[in-house]
């Protein structure tokens, strides 16, 4: 206990960023405005331009891909966007009148008031009021169950987006900043169809009449706006779906770009991405569909991954296809063809179906650059169809305060728990007019040890219990800076910034917290005392799955616990080995082997002894050397015996030496913890960060024990899995099938990202593969591992 508290210091990386939301938009009625309302919202909000955005239907239902996107996104807070009067007002004018005139009317008769008053009366609330979304039960625990967003148990969805109304509460309104922007400029794009339109907002923003009227009644803020018609179609798609203008168009300005209402929302801010040796060759990906689900996949994911285009197909009255087409395929060109890169491109939708992907791929090819890239001249584009479900979904761009980006930082820890509270740095711009008014996150990551983005773990990653604030994310433990409980009006900013100190659980704190909420408990096996007591004369998890891979260490191992007599001498059931016998099994050099056993000895992993037999009973027997002096006891009949010539058997004139292996370790290896122990590593070898625990035994009351081999956190994923000798995980196929709907439901309660399945052998059973493939992989992503060496 007392080393697991020993001082010590870790290595950890600070940022600071603007809170990260996620907002719902139904797909139902006119979805086109409320994204277009949303865009206003996010402009007004700070780090808006890194904020998401998801379709689902009127009841509340999101489409699949989107979650693998969603827990890529990581969002601090989700949120809704309710439909209002004043959303109506600013998208259709007459309809809004319309619905109030029919209001007034009745109302006035109703109460006998004029109908000037009942106008004056109702319209503020007909502006506020609307329908707000109702988020089902089920959404919200799903969201709780595969992400960490800053929530109650009670209620995962915890904010509401209204149409020219400031951010909600915990998410930071730029006009509550001290910064006082001397213009926002804009690209009027009124007179272009409405496709066009979403497109240029998702790359530009818009700024609504109220931010606008809010930020001037602190100071003059000229709206510069640049009109734009059919004729600029071109390089207006260019830079909506790319970001960069092309020279000689009337916005190229930098200074103009700077101002755009969502560049703004960027305050000290900018994108940085995450490296990545293969990020050249990672696929471009357009998403087509003109459908609000089409659309916030496309949003988002750029957002996340980078490289996704919207590409709005469906009905073209404007005949606006072939130029969208042809401008797509062109930019696409330039960014995949060599010499630039080899990326292939991938089409993908959530509403078309795969036969009019097919189609949307023919017109690609069939304008000149597509004609280019099909002919291979100068090189050649794949163009491939792909399902939304199977698309590269992994967090790329990160939207970060430009002052704060990666700090690195020696920080005490005492075990687990950091030894003092996090320091809480400023953003380097933002700055909020009241002290309350700007609030951002800090994020820590201990690069060796990233935890999984799950809501049930807020409660363990502080060591001083303050969960508020605080939430287990993928860039590591995220800290609201204003994520104190309880404030007074007035208190002054260092006042308000939270203090907290921070817990980096261990894998087994991880998984037996994740499960308790279901009322399941963890137990150590057999094998799992045997793995951990293994590491612990190992020194560490990574010498220890070193000597078991192939080579003269795992050798030497076999060759302690191999049932045949040579080479080695066997007694009471146990190998003993000399010098030269170990360099027989190893095959190596006198000196190696030397070198190999004097480090298996002062670790204790192996012991030096004699084997000496008894004078009384004829006992033979190993006496390690810390056992013996001028005599030795004897095991069997406890007979006191000098160490004299006919103690030991052999025509040595002196007593020869033999070595053993630990007997916790020998038991260990009898029970093949080296297979689950090499799958471990082969999941650890192309890993960043890496942690597990050993095997244990799941339970719960009513249900039969259930052992799992494999228990690890692979950069912050989750993994769990069976590690054999075998090829079958049970004998009789409902056996193996009641044992893989136990192993899915394990995969359910854990949220698991990863099952792996692991063997010494060449292949798996097919029937096993058939009933893993059948039961757990829907669930969980199921990789298979053979050839454990």
């Amino acid at each position: 206990m007392a080393e697991a508290n020993a001082l010590g210091y870790r290595l950890v990386q600070r940022s600071v960023r603007p809170p990260r939301a996620m907002t719902l938009v139904c797909s139902g009625g006119d979805w086109r405005a409320d994204v277009l309302r949303m865009v206003e919202c996010y402009a007004r909000t700070w780090g808006g331009d890194g904020h998401g955005l998801i379709a689902c239907s009127p009841e509340g239902e999101v489409a699949e891909p989107f979650w693998r996107l969603a827990e890529a996104f990581d969002a601090d807070h989700w949120a809704v966007f309710a439909r209002t009067g004043r959303g109506l007002q600013m998208s259709d004018p007459q309809a809004y009148e319309a619905q109030l005139s029919a209001y007034v009317e009745g109302w006035s008769r109703a109460n006998d008031v004029d109908e000037a008053r009942a106008r004056r009366m109702l319209e503020p609330q007909l502006l506020s009021s609307g329908a707000r979304m109702v988020v089902p039960q089920e959404l919200g625990d799903r969201i709780r169950r595969r992400m960490a967003p800053l929530a109650s148990a009670q209620v995962a969805v915890t904010a509401e987006f209204r149409a020219d109304e400031a951010p909600p509460h915990r998410l930071v309104d730029m006009c509550g900043l001290t910064f006082q922007p001397a213009r926002i400029t804009g690209l009027d794009v009124d007179g272009m169809p409405p496709a066009v339109q979403l497109l240029v907002a998702a790359r530009a923003g818009l700024v609504a009449p109220g931010h606008l009227a809010r930020l001037r009644e602190r100071g003059e803020v000229d709206h510069a706006t640049i009109p734009v018609d059919r004729e600029d179609l071109a390089p207006v798609l260019r830079y909506a779906w790319t970001g960069q203008p092309e020279t000689g168009t009337g916005f190229t300005q930098q200074e103009f770009l700077d101002d755009l209402p969502l560049a703004q929302s960027r305050l000290g801010c900018s994108w940085f991405a995450t490296f990545d040796a293969h990020g050249d060759s990672e696929p471009l990906v357009v998403i087509c569909g003109d459908s609000a689900e089409d659309f916030c996949y496309a949003y988002t994911r750029q957002r996340v991954v980078g490289d996704a285009h919207w590409l709005p197909v469906g009905p073209d009255p404007e005949d606006l296809s072939p130029q969208l087409h042809t401008e797509l395929m062109k930019l696409l060109y330039d960014l995949a063809v060599p010499p630039v890169s080899a990326r292939t491109l991938l089409l993908s939708s959530l509403t078309l179906d795969e036969d009019q992907l097919h189609e949307v791929r023919d017109q690609l090819l069939a304008t000149p650059w597509g004609r280019m890239a099909a002919s291979g001249s100068p090189g050649r584009l794949d163009v491939q169809v792909c399902d939304p479900a199977d698309l590269p979904v992994r967090r790329r761009l990160h939207l970060l305060d430009k002052a704060h980006v990666g700090h690195i930082l020696h920080e005490p820890f005492l075990g687990t728990d950091q030894a003092r509270n996090v320091e809480i740095p400023l953003p380097g711009e933002a700055a909020g007019a009241q002290p309350d008014s700007c609030r951002w996150q800090v994020d820590v990551l201990d690069p060796k040890a990233v935890l999984p983005a799950r809501w049930a773990l807020n409660d363990v990653i502080t060591a001083d219990g303050t969960s508020w604030g605080v939430r287990s994310s993928t860039s590591g433990i995220s800290i609201d800076s204003h994520g104190r409980i309880f404030t007074v009006t007035g208190t002054s900013l260092a006042q308000l910034l939270v203090q907290v100190r921070l817990r980096l659980p261990t894998a087994r704190q991880v998984f037996s917290t994740l499960l308790a909420g279901a009322g399941i408990t963890l137990e150590e096996s057999d094998k799992g005392r045997y793995t951990r007591r293994m590491i612990e004369l190992w020194g560490d998890f990574a010498a220890l799955a070193a000597d078991l891979k192939e080579g003269p260490a795992a050798n030497l191992l076999s060759g302690w616990i191999s049932a045949g007599k040579r080479p080695g001498r066997v007694y009471q059931d146990r190998k003993y080995l000399t010098l030269a016998d170990v360099r027989t099994i190893t095959g190596g050099s006198e000196e190696g082997t030397r070198q190999l056993l004097d480090g298996y000895l002062q670790r204790s992993i192996a012991t030096r002894g004699l084997l000496l037999t008894c004078g009384q009973c004829v006992g033979t027997a190993f006496y390690r050397l810390e056992d013996i002096g001028a005599h030795f006891r004897c095991q069997r009949c406890r007979q006191h015996n000098p160490i004299v010539r006919s103690a030991w058997k052999g025509q040595e004139l002196e007593p020869q030496w033999y070595y053993g292996l630990d007997e916790v370790a020998y038991q260990g290896l009898r029970s093949n913890v080296q297979v689950p122990i090499l799958a471990l590593a082969a999941l650890a070898e192309p890993a960043h960060s890496f942690q597990h625990m050993p095997e244990a035994v799941v339970r719960r009351d009513g249900y039969p024990d259930l052992e799992v081999d494999l228990w690890a956190i692979v950069d912050g994923r989750i993994v769990i899995g069976e590690a054999k000798i075998s090829d079958r995980l049970e004998q009789t196929k409902h056996a193996e099938a009641r044992r893989c709907a136990a192993l899915r439901g394990l995969v359910d309660e854990l949220s698991a990202d990863e099952f792996v399945m692991a063997t010494t052998g060449s292949a798996w059973d097919r029937r096993t593969e058939t009933l893993v493939n059948e039961k757990i992989a829907p669930a969980a992503k199921v990789t298979w591992l053979t050839n454990l060496r």
